[in-house]
This record gives structure tokens, C-alpha cells and sequence, in this order.
């Protein structure tokens, strides 16, 4: 008997590992709402309101009048290759040759091209949560295990080498940094790190994914130390992610890059020269403007940021009820809600993060992302990067919004 014919697609047994993002789900009902002609503040979005540099702009437009609109080589440019080389100089001091350096369309692009170059079925990744959304994601596309390892409130958020010791089995593979964090703004301290250093050092066997993308982005006078700069023995297994979307104002570009050991670079351009080839020749050349840009043009959205982180804390500090770590980094705020549980409103009872973002956008039409999306439930992430009389109207529609819950 013939197969009986179905006009079903079936979908891959794969897919069953990647779940519906939380923050684009929030930042879709914000958009339906805004189209519906809600006044809508959203918190949600993990990118600057700013618009990029001119100067890079122009670039990109010398770039299309050049005729620089063909393939370029899979890992980028030369001249790109050379701009990252000397950025990553200054910042920490490390010569990185082309051959240790790889292009893609994105920080996130990058990390997946990483994830299924060294990670094997049943690896294990040490993930510090409170975690990006995508991280445990992609390792679990790749077939690795992703080992969650929580970092307390009071603690920086940052987890013990007690803790990491003990969720480390002979099946670890990696370990992620992400520093400053999203989606906490916390920044990982000296002493910190260098106890996760010394733990490293006592396991050879471990691969460090250091994820820099807001590292230009620390305040207070705070200077960003890479882990390699602490341990510039780990070198060998060391592997730095990096983009211009977050510090340079260049999200819709989409360039990421990673620094690691050659055979690590080659092996992660085998899969992009089968799946997407060269990231766009234009943004290349905007990149190669931004890097050599570098604080010339990210020092004025700095200072904007900065002043907003200020402002934020300022106001939710003044809520009753609501406990924050104060950030240090990247443009999150990540207050703790837990005390508004088992309160309610109009029938509907708020049981933990995923309600109170729920009644949020609903009752105060502001939109949050529930931290239950970044392995902390009890919290809600709130993007800054944001005008600040929208700041001030958000936290205002929230403090009324949560006054009301008994």
C-alpha cells in the first residue's frame, strides 16, 4: 500500500528544544497594543534608542558608493580582522592574529557558530544565572547539557567557586562569563574573578567563554577586566564574543566577532561558510569606522546611560516593596517583585513574575520582561536605554499599578 499522501508539513524533532522567547512575546503585545493605539512603554527591548554614529553612518555610505557590495572573505575583511586586532590591543594588552579572529552577523550568530564547534552530545555548559536567554538554548541545539548555576541577590549575583565546583562533573565542557550581565547590570568584581580564575586554573579540562558585548558599558568609574588580563594562562582555551550592537548603537547591523585559538576559528568558519557565508560587506565597513572610533563615539551614550541608570534606581528605590541591586553595567535594571505575590487585583491574583508582567502591560500598559525568562523567577528585567521622561512616565504608570494590589 502506498504511504498515504498529507499535505502536513512534519517539523523536526529538534525544534521541540528551542522555546517561544519570553521577551519578544512581551515585545510583540507591546507593539499590538501601540498599533491599537495604546500609549505603550516598553522596558523590554535590549537595545539603544540611539541612533548610530554619523560618522559610522557615512562610512557605510562611502562603503555603497565605493562599490563594496560583494562577498567578502567568510571571517570578515582584512582590514575589519585588523581593526578588532587592535581594539582588543588596547583594551587588553593581547596581540590576536587574523587567523584568531572570525566575523559573523552578530554577538549571538557567533556564539552559535562557537556552541557547535566544540560542544559533543551530553557536554556539559556551566551557565551562571540569573543568564541570557539564549544561552542554554543554543547549547541545548547543539546537544550539550546546560548546567545552571545560580548567583545570589547579595552576592553580586555572582556565583561561588563552591557553587561551580559542585556542578562540575567530568562531562563539563565550558563555562560562560557574561560581565557586565544581562539581565542583572551587574559587574563582576576583581576579587571575584579572580577567585573563578583560580578554580580554571585547577581544571585544564574547561573551555572560558568570556561574552564581552556590554563591556564598554560599566559605570562608577569602573574598569572592565577582562579574566584573560587576570589568568593570561587560560590563552589556550580562552574564547572572547564580541559585537558592535550594544556600545556602538548598531543592533540593526548585525556584526558580531569571536578571538580564540586558530583551530577553534577555523572550525567555526567550516560551519559558517556552509550556512551563511560573509556577514554584510557594508556593515563590515562600518564596523572597521566604529572600532577605530571606539569611545569618541561611545563616551556621549555612555554618559546618557549612566545618568539613566542613576535615574531609574532613584525611582524604583522610592516604590514600596521592590528591592534592587543596584546595577553597574550594560542598560537593565532587575528589581526583585517577590513581595508583591499572592496580592491581587479585580479577581486576578499575581502568583509570581510571569502575572506581575502579565497585569503590567495590561493595567499600566508598561512592558517588562519576567526574570523567570533568565532562570530567576521572582524578578523582572527593565531595560534603560530609553528617553528619560519615558523613564519617569514608566516607573509612575508601575508604582500606581502596584499600589492597587492587595
Amino acid at each position: 500500500m502506498p504511504k498515504e499522501a498529507t499535505t502536513m508539513i512534519s517539523i523536526a524533532a529538534r525544534i521541540q528544544l528551542v522555546p517561544a522567547s519570553q521577551t519578544l512575546a512581551i515585545t510583540a503585545k507591546a507593539r499590538e497594543l501601540k498599533e491599537a493605539g495604546k500609549n505603550v512603554i516598553s522596558f523590554s527591548a535590549g537595545e539603544p534608542d540611539f541612533t548610530t554614529p554619523e560618522v559610522v553612518n557615512q562610512a557605510a555610505i562611502r562603503a555603497i558608493q565605493e562599490g563594496q557590495t560583494h562577498y567578502t572573505p567568510v571571517g570578515g575583511t582584512t582590514e575589519l580582522k585588523t581593526s578588532i586586532a587592535n581594539y582588543y590591543k588596547k583594551r587588553t594588552g593581547f596581540d590576536f592574529s587574523h587567523a584568531e579572529i572570525a566575523v559573523s552577523a552578530g554577538a549571538k550568530h557567533s556564539l552559535y557558530n562557537l556552541f557547535m564547534t566544540i560542544i559533543d552530545d551530553g557536554d556539559e555548559v556551566i551557565i551562571p544565572a540569573p543568564y541570557w536567554v539564549s544561552y542554554p538554548v543554543m547549547v541545548n541545539m547543539a546537544g550539550g547539557v546546560a548546567v545552571e548555576v545560580t548567583g545570589e541577590a547579595d552576592n553580586n549575583f555572582v556565583p561561588t567557586v563552591e557553587a561551580l565546583e559542585a556542578a562540575r562533573t567530568d562531562k563539563t565542557r565550558a563555562i560562560i562569563l557574561n560581565n557586565p550581565t544581562n539581565p542583572t547590570g551587574a559587574f563582576w568584581d576583581r576579587s571575584q574573578l579572580e577567585g573563578i580564575a583560580q578554580w580554571l586554573k585547577d581544571h585544564p579540562e574547561i573551555v572560558v567563554i568570556s561574552d564581552a558585548i556590554y563591556s564598554e558599558l560599566t559605570y562608577d568609574n569602573l574598569e572592565y577586566t577582562e579574566l584573560l588580563n587576570i589568568a593570561p594562562e587560560l590563552r589556550d582555551r580562552y574564547v572572547i564574543v564580541d559585537g558592535i550592537s550594544k556600545a556602538f548603537a548598531m543592533t540593526g547591523w548585525r556584526l558580531g566577532y569571536t578571538l580564540a585559538p586558530k583551530h577553534v576559528i577555523a572550525a567555526m568558519m567550516k560551519i559558517q561558510s556552509q550556512s551563511t557565508s560573509n556577514p554584510c560587506s557594508i556593515t563590515q565597513a562600518a564596523a572597521v569606522e566604529a572600532l577605530n572610533q571606539g569611545r569618541n563615539v561611545i563616551d556621549p551614550m555612555h554618559k546618557a546611560f549612566e545618568a539613566r541608570r542613576n535615574l531609574i534606581c532613584d525611582l524604583l528605590d522610592a516604590i514600596p516593596g521592590i528591592k534592587l541591586n543596584r546595577p553597574r553595567g550594560a542598560f537593565y535594571a532587575f528589581p526583585d517583585v517577590s513581595a508583591f505575590f499572592g496580592k491581587s487585583y479585580n479577581g486576578k491574583t499575581i502568583n509570581d513574575d510571569n502575572d506581575l508582567a502579565a497585569f503590567l502591560i495590561e493595567e499600566a500598559l508598561v512592558a517588562v520582561v519576567p526574570g523567570t525568562a533568565f532562570g530567576a523567577p521572582g524578578f523582572i528585567r527593565m531595560s534603560y536605554a530609553d528617553k528619560e521622561e519615558n523613564l519617569k512616565e514608566g516607573v509612575r504608570r508601575i508604582a500606581e499599578a502596584l499600589a492597587k494590589l492587595n
